[in-house]
């Protein structure tokens, strides 16, 4: 009840009590008198329905019983057998007068007519009877029903004998607003014949008015022909009980409907109704009006705590509340005096604490960009650096939390010092401080740096030890990089995140420098909708023997065609998503990809196998060598068409964990490559644990093979590889030259552009059988693997 004062909730209150008492006691009577009216409406009407299917069957057996009294006259029989129409024809009209027929026919055994009471244009419609006859099952008295003139008849056909058969004698009974007259009688409800065809339904004879019936029977339409309840439908005058029955057995167009007026039989109720509606009205004024001198004597007090309320809603608690009671309100008063004071200090203490951190005691972030907007309001220049304590990381997973959070107090402490009064030190989060400097030019902001780096370097003392400090510094200036808070803070990060990646101690921001993470960003973020809209491809760079100059297979290297930034080589986007969690979705669509290649050159008559890269978040992957496995179980290749390429820098990342991966993916039998091999930072012994098939000489060797030095560790390298049993590719073969040379040194395999540029998967096959004819050289054949 938002909104509402007491005064109108305990009225509301009141006349909602009241009006639940009376509506539980109305609801109840009103709904059993209801129904109990509505089930003797319903007993009435089927009632009415079973009077009407006895009257029917009576009314049929005495017209059988007339008729076939009528056959059995001699004089009628006489007058038949005479041959003469006008005979006949003044027989039918006498004998038809006599037992009430509208309508006489004599019928040869055809069913052709003979003569009739009536004019013979007026039956050149009816085939009833010739039809009805023609039935072998026919052999006494018929019924149905037929149209004269428009008119509905109810027909009774039975057979003149002389013996046998001669002649059929057909006696129409008019069925018209006299009969339903008489079974209204009868019945109590109001009669009606109506003509169903098809959707239309048209009134034949009625007891009620052409105005009542018209809008009647369209909605009958809508029923069930074979209901047996009755229904209700809704009329201009009022609603109307219905039943629907056919007008006799074996009849599927004439129907009767019996109603009966809703608005009679619920007149009683009504008064009922009227009667108990105006006692709940009396009961509600009553309620209405001791409500009211209630809440009025309750509330006045009331207001007064409320209007405390709003004030300490509105932030003001420095109004005591002032009740001149002594009862539960005065307590209440008193209650909320206190509650005023424990608020204040309560929220004086959550304001410092979501505006500050709990560890350094500095401003947070919201508070730092407050204070950077007021500094850049008053458009004096100033100095911002964003300051980051190096391998904080490392320190806090060796000597834990909590000695981490001592470093974050300790360091916030050496800030402070440093500080004049005028200048502003934040705390972001984790290790990372915001220092704003007015009127501090470039210079002096880098001496500042300069002189707290030596602070930091003296140490802080944790746990009995003195740890020495090192942090990387990021400066950005007001105006010179920037008048807008967000982006001042964004490039003083960015400028610290180049000088902790060139582990200077400080870097200024240049134009531009954010670019890059900015792309990088969005590189991220792009990645799922560039799998899905296929920016994706996969080129591929072929491998060929040295000496037989044989197409062994190809490295799969993915390019990004980004509908923004243009092709993306692998370098430009690889770290980006493994920095994000990424790459594993990209090693993924990769091998799919590459293995589908596969498949696809094999249907071709080119089987070659594949190398892929893997990244150092590849292999720390355990469930990657069974995926790998089932990917060319579902494309039926051989593992052995899958090379896995690892840079020894992945590998040292986690080596026990990267050993254990490699070792599986070599025990289901896919093959394994050291690539860049010479560039990395594993051992020789580490080198002698690794399980490998392969070794790849990086390209910076292979491409300046003319200096000796680096044609001796290109020797020295194939020597190493082929005392621990590996192959050797050298990557990055650029000549004939060059490739000569590397098979004079038992170099077993080479790429490079010399013998093709990264192809796409398309044209592979293509290129193949062209290598094969100018080089004449074989193509190694792998197996594919049997379905089996």
């Amino acid at each position: 009840m938002t909104g509402f004062s007491f005064r109108q909730k305990v009225l509301v209150l009141i006349v909602a009590l009241v009006t639940a008492i009376q509506l539980f006691t109305l609801f109840p009577v009103l709904s059993t008198i209801r129904i109990d009216v509505d089930a003797r409406a319903r007993e009435t009407v089927n009632i009415g329905g079973a009077v009407f299917q006895e009257f029917m069957a009576n009314r049929a057996e005495q017209l059988r019983t007339t008729v076939n009294i009528l056959v059995s006259d001699f004089g009628f029989k006489q007058a038949a057998a005479s041959g003469e129409i006008e005979t006949i024809r003044s027989a039918l009209i006498n004998h038809s007068e006599r037992i009430g027929a509208t309508v006489a026919m004599l019928l040869d055994t055809d069913g052709r007519l003979i003569a009739s009471s009536a004019e013979s244009s007026r039956l050149t419609q009816i085939r009833t009877f010739s039809n009805l006859l023609s039935s072998p099952q026919v052999s006494e008295v018929a019924h149905t029903v037929s149209y004269i003139d428009g008119a509905p008849y109810q027909i009774i056909t039975v057979p003149l004998r002389s013996p046998l058969t001669v002649a059929w004698v057909a006696m129409g009974f008019p069925i018209d607003t006299a009969l339903a007259s008489r079974i209204a009688n009868l019945t109590g409800l109001d009669v009606s014949f109506v003509h169903w065809s098809g959707d239309q339904v048209k009134a034949v004879a009625s007891t009620l008015s052409l105005e009542r019936s018209g809008d009647t029977f369209p909605q009958l339409g809508l029923q069930q022909l074979d209901s047996d309840q009755a229904v209700l439908l809704e009329q201009s005058d009022g609603n109307y009980l219905t039943l629907l029955r056919p007008f006799m057995p074996g009849v599927e167009d004439v129907y009767v409907v019996l109603q009966l007026s809703m608005s009679e039989i619920t007149a009683s109720y009504r008064n009922v109704r009227t009667i108990f509606l105006l006692i709940t009205s009396i009961s509600l004024f009553l309620a209405v009006s001791g409500g009211f001198w209630l809440a009025t004597s309750v509330t006045k007090p009331v207001s007064s705590l409320v209007a405390a309320a709003r004030r300490m809603r509105e932030g003001v608690y420095t109004e005591p509340i002032d009740v001149q009671s002594s009862d539960e309100l005065g307590e209440l008063a008193e209650g909320f005096n206190a509650m005023q004071e424990a608020i204040a200090d309560r929220e004086e203490r959550i304001v410092y604490q979501a505006t500050h951190d709990s560890l350094s005691g500095l401003p947070k972030r919201a508070l730092i960009f407050q204070r950077l907007q007021e500094q850049l309001e008053t458009e004096e220049p100033f100095t911002l650096l964003n300051l980051a304590i190096d391998g904080f990381s490392r320190l806090e997973s060796s000597l834990g939390h909590r000695a981490g959070d001592r470093v974050i107090e300790l360091v916030a402490g050496v800030l402070r010092d440093s500080m004049d009064d005028d200048q502003f030190l934040g705390h972001p989060g984790g290790n990372e401080f915001v220092i704003l400097l007015p009127r501090f030019e470039i210079d002096s902001a880098c001496q500042w740096v300069e002189r707290l780096s030596r602070a930091l370097h003296a140490g802080v003392k944790i746990q009995e030890a003195n740890l020495s400090l090192r942090a990387s510094v990021g400066i950005a200036r007001y105006p010179n990089h920037s008048a807008d808070s967000d982006e001042l803070m964004v490039r003083a990060s960015v400028a610290r995140n180049e000088a902790n990646a060139r582990r200077d101690l400080f870097a200024v921001y240049r134009p531009g420098q954010e670019e890059h993470y900015i792309q990088q960003l969005k590189i991220v973020g792009d990645f799922p909708r560039a799998i899905q809209d296929k920016e994706l491809v996969i080129h591929f760079q072929p491998k060929i023997d040295c000496r037989t100059r044989e197409v062994l297979g190809a490295e799969a290297l993915v390019r990004w065609q980004h509908p923004e930034f243009g092709l993306l080589m692998p370098d430009t986007f690889i770290d980006a998503l493994e920095q994000a969690g990424s790459i594993g979705h990209l090693t993924h669509w990769v091998i799919e990809e590459a293995v589908g290649n596969c498949r696809e050159w094999a249907a071709q008559g080119v089987n070659l196998g594949v190398a892929i890269n893997l990244s150092v978040d590849d292999l720390l992957d355990d469930y990657l060598p069974y995926y790998l496995l089932e990917v060319t179980n579902d494309q039926e290749l051989l593992a052995s068409s899958l090379t896995l390429e690892v840079t020894e820098n992945a590998i040292m990342r986690d080596a026990s964990q990267a050993l254990m991966v490699l070792d599986c993916i070599r025990q289901l039998g896919f093959r394994v490559s050291i690539d860049d091999f010479g560039t990395g930072q594993s051992s020789l012994a580490q080198l002698k644990r690794l399980p490998l098939d392969e070794l790849k000489i990086d390209k910076s060797f292979v491409m300046n093979m003319p200096d000796a030095k680096d044609e001796a560790i290109i020797r020295a390298t194939i020597e190493l590889a082929h005392h621990l049993s590996l192959s050797v590719v050298a990557e990055g073969v650029e000549s004939e030259e060059v490739l000569t040379r590397l098979q004079s040194l038992g170099c077993e395999h080479a790429q490079g552009y010399h013998i093709s540029p990264p192809i796409p998967a398309e044209a592979f096959c293509d290129w193949v059988r062209q290598w094969r004819r100018r080089e004449n050289a074989e193509v190694i054949p792998q197996r594919r693997r049997s379905s089996s």
